[in-house]
């Protein structure tokens, strides 16, 4: 047996390059026209009555190549505002539609902002709902296999997500800095029991030199909780 040590900032890079090398070749033919569509959801901002944040257009693209790349069936969503990141993994979800059809379930506790009918995949909403509320609501046979969360989980979602995510589901977290809520999030992820450190493996937001790599240019807070069991390694 050949033993080697990787530290966990080459781990993640080796992984984001990894996912978007995967989605590279539509970064070339598609990004000039999702760039335009994810912008363009600006304007349902004027149907909010409470004004949040948005991810930027690299966040968009990461979680585009994220999805293209795992192929999720059932993705849930904390956090959806004018919808920019959920539909930038339905479009991931629409371009490779003809293997499966994806489905996804997404929540907004404080608008009820209605998305307009872009894609294939779909989308339903939780208008004025809870993130307890939501997974209240979803059918228990119908398992979680990417969840991105960008709100804070609420104290009973931990054992409601219990019965919901499966072994390979993965964990997308949204401001993942400082004391921000990505980083909350993963504590009470931690102190849940829901994930373990000897069976998930961190990813950290990716860093600037790889998004110069892939001509990404605003900044990102986006990290991803893998199951380590879903990680293959090959020799070169």
């Amino acid at each position: 047996m050949i033993s080697v040590k990787i530290n966990s900032d080459d781990l993640s890079n080796l992984l984001w390059n990894k996912i978007l090398e995967n989605s590279y070749s539509k970064k070339i033919t598609n990004f000039v026209q999702f760039q335009k569509t994810i912008d363009d959801l600006n304007l349902l901002r004027s149907q909010s009555t409470y004004y949040t944040g948005s991810i930027t257009l690299t966040t968009a693209w990461l979680l585009y190549s994220l999805v293209y790349f795992f192929k999720p069936k059932t993705i849930v969503e904390v956090g959806s505002f004018i919808g920019r990141s959920t539909f930038s993994m339905a479009f991931a979800a629409d371009d490779y539609s003809n293997e499966f059809m994806t489905e996804i379930f997404c929540c907004d506790f404080s608008n009820h902002i209605t998305f307009p009918n872009l894609t294939k995949t779909k989308i339903n909403q939780f208008h004025k709902k809870s993130s307890t509320e939501m997974l209240s609501s979803l059918n228990k046979d119908k398992s979680i296999d990417l969840l991105h969360i960008d709100g804070r989980l609420q104290s009973n979602d931990f054992s409601l997500l219990k019965e919901l995510i499966n072994d390979q589901t993965i964990f997308v977290l949204d401001d993942f800095e400082g004391v921000e809520k990505g980083c909350i999030n993963l504590i009470n992820l931690y102190q849940s029991n829901l994930i373990s450190k000897s069976k998930y493996l961190l990813v950290s937001p990716i860093n600037e030199l790889l998004k110069e790599k892939y001509q990404l240019y605003s900044k990102t807070t986006s990290a991803i909780i893998i199951p380590i069991k879903r990680l293959v390694f090959t020799s070169q």
